[in-house]
């Protein structure tokens, strides 16, 4: 009897993760000047993939997609000097502010969605930055892992029971892949992986605690609603991919696409994540 074929792109897939995924790790868990400069460098490259996105095939400037890079970057860098995300973001927007003048005055496409797409990826590396430098090295820790194990658990509950479930499309003309048994699993799942992070044996053991010092119920629910805005960040860029024709926003990980293809749900609930930590205390 022969064996089934393993799917190509499934076996890419797989070594891209073993390749990145690792090193990944090690630079959260390592933290400092590491984490703040794999952020930035992830932040130039979701910016250069955004800018050459909502470009195609409009004859941008010159250099205009390596001019975001830079700007969105050297902002996310300065996140790590500051124990407050507000300033790096002020830089942000006053360097994205010479983007657009540059993209303005060469009479390029797309001014405002540009600024408005660097802004958005930007804010949300510094945001991480700020949520792993600036809570102390184990506290930051915590809320970094928190907010990935959120995303992963949120992606992989939402594709096994969108498959097991299947049922009716959640939005066909954006992703046709993607149902509402999946959105709803997606929730459920990364509610309990929140709720067990905050298992008071487990904040007792590595000395850490919950933002706003919430409970396994609080975090739950705090796991259910940014898993369903982590679904709404990933159709967000999908329509820009789809509007733009763009199957794609990259080609850096073989099987995965560009950084943004990645860091899609990522960005919005980062955002929330961070914003939420500010107002409740972390």
């Amino acid at each position: 009897m022969t064996a089934p074929k393993i799917d190509s792109s499934l076996k890419t897939r797989l070594r891209s993760v073993l390749i990145f995924a690792p090193i990944v790790l090690i630079v959260i868990y390592a933290g400092g000047p590491a984490f703040t400069v794999m952020m930035a460098i992830g932040a130039g490259i979701g910016a250069w993939e955004w800018a050459r996105m909502v470009t195609h095939n409009l004859h941008p400037p010159r250099h205009l997609a390596h001019a975001a890079a830079v700007a969105t970057g050297v902002a996310t860098a300065t996140a790590g000097m500051v124990d407050s995300p507000l300033p790096s973001f002020c830089f942000l927007l006053a360097l994205c502010f010479l983007v657009f003048c540059y993209n303005f005055s060469k009479k390029g496409p797309n001014n405002r969605l540009l600024v408005f797409g660097l802004t958005y990826i930007g804010f949300a590396m510094i945001m991480m930055i700020w949520l792993r430098t600036a809570h102390g090295n184990a506290q930051g820790l915590f809320h970094m892992i928190t907010l990935l194990f959120i995303v992963w658990a949120s992606d992989s509950c939402a594709y096994f029971t969108g498959r097991t479930f299947g049922g009716p499309k959640l939005a066909p003309k954006i992703s046709p892949k993607k149902t509402w048994s999946g959105f709803l699993g997606s929730s459920v799942g990364a509610g309990l992986v929140a709720a067990m992070l905050a298992c008071p044996a487990l904040l007792e053991k590595f000395a850490v605690g919950t933002i706003g010092n919430w409970g396994w119920i609080g975090y739950f629910i705090l796991g259910f609603i940014l898993a369903m805005f982590g679904q709404a960040g990933d159709l967000f860029i999908s329509i820009f991919k789809r509007k733009f024709g763009v199957k794609d926003t990259g080609t850096l990980i073989p099987g995965h696409g560009g950084i943004l293809d990645r860091i899609d749900a990522l960005l919005l609930v980062a955002l929330l994540f961070g914003a939420l930590a500010g107002i409740v205390g972390g």
